[in-house]
């Protein structure tokens, strides 16, 4: 304790408190399994998944997509969330073999048994069922397949067996439930994918998105979507102009998922520094089109993946209302940086005074982000921001303690797609 307290006294005020600020760099993995009891998980590398899902798992192989573009124009994203979707019942079929090893781990305690000479489905299910015995809140069942179900539905718990037991899941849980519930726990993702490639599924999902402050890729191998037919996905998202959602047409997607290649190449690069229109993958097959079918899938919006003057990229790089997945990106950046700005100064303040001199601070934490917004490549210079004067905010506002109305102009960088060249030569 300092002496000179009594005769200097000095009162330090924190004004440094930070603030959680959005990331747009992850992707959401959405998928139905039960490798895990919580919601969601946040991995670093395919390594880290490689540890909770098998390679022939969906997970595994939309997360190589995610981690596996980093020799490609963009940048890879420094992380991934992978989100459950609720399964209250799993049954598992022995592949029967003698003298193997059957094991499950349930709820993070391993289970195993043995089976003998002459093995069948029923003797290695019996013997698997009086390793598990009666564990708190799982019913174990069945003769020559075992069924493991939670008594209480929907409740958080894991399960996974060896290669040998091959697993189906039940889930009843929809997809917009499952989605609402991972980002409840986990929330720092921007851009979902899922493994569902279901029209009905697919359509929900967007619809849900439609209300976030997030975006949506999809993908489908539907023969619908090349045509002038209006049963397919990106018909239906056309129709209701789904601007936070894109989709990809390929004929692989089932097995590629090249949504995910491609927000993977891209996601992570700052937002206004890039256009998705003409990009790279890796681990994509490539569409072979007429031009009928290109007319036909964009006039829905469809994204797909082939060859073009020799190279294979992703066009056009669209969401379903027709919009710039860039520009969408762009405007949501813009909101979360001047909101987060905003509130960064107010909580950082003793007050900040309702007063030209107080409204200045605000303009200030604009100018920052809107600063940031032109160096990106996000807008042009030229902006403008216009702070209302204290004065011309109506009484009862000032009197609510709000701020009035702010207006900026500024104008979207954009990028360069096509070009026309006129050229007269003469001798």
């Amino acid at each position: 304790m300092s002496d000179l307290n009594d005769v200097v006294q000095v009162v330090i005020t924190d004004q440094t408190t930070a603030i959680a600020t959005a990331s747009f760099a992850v992707p959401l993995i959405l998928a139905t399994f039960t490798n895990f009891s919580e919601r969601a998980r946040t991995y670093l590398s395919i390594t880290e998944v490689g540890a909770d899902f098998s390679t022939t798992s969906n997970v595994y192989k939309m997360a190589s997509q995610a981690f596996g573009q980093t020799s490609v124009i963009g940048a890879p994203p420094p992380s991934i969330v992978v989100g459950r979707r609720q399964v209250d019942t799993v049954t598992y079929t022995p592949t029967v073999a003698d003298s193997t090893l059957y094991s499950v781990t349930l709820n993070g305690v391993l289970y195993s048994f043995t089976s003998g000479v002459g093995a069948t489905a029923t003797t290695i299910v019996t013997g698997l069922k009086a390793a598990i015995g009666s564990p708190t809140g799982i019913t174990v069942t069945g003769t020559t397949t075992l069924i493991l179900t939670t008594t209480v539905l929907g409740t958080a718990w894991s399960v996974t067996a060896s290669v040998n037991l091959v697993g189906v899941n039940t889930a009843t849980e929809t997809w917009p439930n499952a989605l609402l519930a991972v980002d409840a726990e986990n929330d720092i993702w921007y851009c979902l994918t899922a493994e569902t490639q279901v029209v009905a599924e697919q359509e929900a999902l967007s619809d849900t998105i439609q209300a976030m402050d997030k975006i949506y890729g999809l993908s489908s191998p539907d023969v619908v979507a090349p045509t002038t037919g209006i049963t397919d996905i990106g018909y239906k998202l056309n129709a209701k102009s789904a601007g936070r959602t894109f989709g990809v047409y390929s004929g692989t997607a089932a097995t590629e998922f090249p949504e995910v290649a491609w927000i993977g190449s891209q996601l992570a690069v700052t937002p206004g520094a890039n256009d998705w229109d003409f990009k790279r993958a890796n681990g994509v097959t490539r569409s072979i089109l007429s031009s009928t079918q290109i007319t036909n899938l964009r006039n829905k919006s469809w994204n797909f993946y082939r060859r073009k003057g020799g190279v294979d990229v992703f066009q056009d790089g669209n969401m379903f209302d027709k919009s710039f997945i860039d520009t969408a990106i762009g405007k949501d950046w813009l909101r979360a940086r001047l909101q987060e700005g905003i509130y960064f100064r107010i909580i950082n303040s003793l007050k900040i005074p309702m007063t030209d001199s107080g409204l200045l601070i605000v303009e200030n934490e604009i100018r920052a982000v809107l600063s940031l917004a032109e160096s990106n490549g996000l807008i042009d210079a030229g902006w403008q921001v216009q702070t209302p004067p204290v004065l011309s905010i109506p009484a009862n506002l000032r009197a609510q303690r709000a701020a009035g109305v702010f207006v900026i102009q500024a104008r979207l960088q954009g990028s360069v797609r096509s070009v026309s060249i006129q050229f007269f030569l003469s001798v």
